[in-house]
């Protein structure tokens, strides 16, 4: 049986903690360690060098270091469908709170959208209006000339395109620069990479935006799926975060 994740004691410096991600050593490192246990052989809780629990147990011991990163319990040998934490120990985002920042940053889009499209938005209105009035009047046709109204189409196709630059504007950059739009910052969430702290690269936020507000544009029904992956993602990665490899946690206080 594979050693499972976790924190073990650093091979090339036993005064601190080094994470193994199943398979191999990663950089990162976890200091100071917690002082081991009468009679607990470091050599023996190293991984390649057999099961690291094993010999705490023969001592009654319970496991002696965080599990962070890890998936279910690896005192148990056993391995679960959900990460807590990213390799470095940072907790994960919580789902509701993911959610309500979502629509606190929609509803601040689409706010910024209509004030910077206000002359296009007044244009859409006004032949909605006058198509609300046919039909009240009894004109069964009222409703196909608005969609054949080459105002109306133009007035909407702007400001669909000021709508798309408002969300890149707004989520790019703030991504980029602050690792966080308004609505996650105000829940004390941070979008990062999976395998290292610091913000997202220029790449990684176009390509989260453009999986995520750019793509619901175009196709609206990916949005539930996009919402509802995390619920079952292992690292509680939505659609749009798996191109990039980032994932939402929450703020080092």
């Amino acid at each position: 049986m594979s050693t499972p994740a976790g924190w073990y004691p650093d091979p090339s410096r036993q005064a601190q903690l080094r994470w193994w991600d199943g398979e191999r050593w990663t950089e990162h490192t976890h200091t100071p360690a917690p002082a081991p246990g009468p009679g607990l052989d470091l050599r023996k809780d190293t991984p390649g060098t057999g099961d690291p629990w094993q010999h705490g147990q023969q001592h009654g011991q319970h496991r002696p270091y965080p599990t962070y990163g890890a998936y279910g319990d690896p005192a148990a040998g056993r391995s679960s469908a959900r990460a807590l934490a990213t390799p470095d120990g940072q907790p994960l985002g919580n789902l509701g709170l993911r959610l309500l920042a979502r629509i606190v940053d929609w509803v601040l889009v689409s706010v910024i959208a209509t004030l910077a499209g206000w002359s296009l938005v007044q244009r859409m209105v006004r032949s909605m209006d006058d198509t609300l009035t046919a039909a009240v009047a009894g004109d069964p046709t009222a409703s196909l000339r608005l969609l054949e109204d080459p105002g109306f189409n133009a007035a909407l196709s702007s400001f669909t395109f000021v709508l798309i630059a408002v969300s890149a504007a707004y989520t790019v950059l703030p991504l980029r620069f602050y690792g966080a739009t308004p609505g996650k910052a105000l829940f004390g969430l941070r979008v990062r990479p999976w395998e290292r702290p610091g913000h997202p690269t220029w790449g990684q936020s176009i390509l989260r935006w453009l999986t995520s507000d750019l793509a619901v544009q175009l196709f609206w029904p990916y949005a539930v799926l996009d919402y509802l992956w995390p619920t079952w993602d292992r690292r509680k990665q939505a659609l749009h975060d798996k191109p990039g490899g980032t994932v939402v946690v929450r703020r080092r206080r």
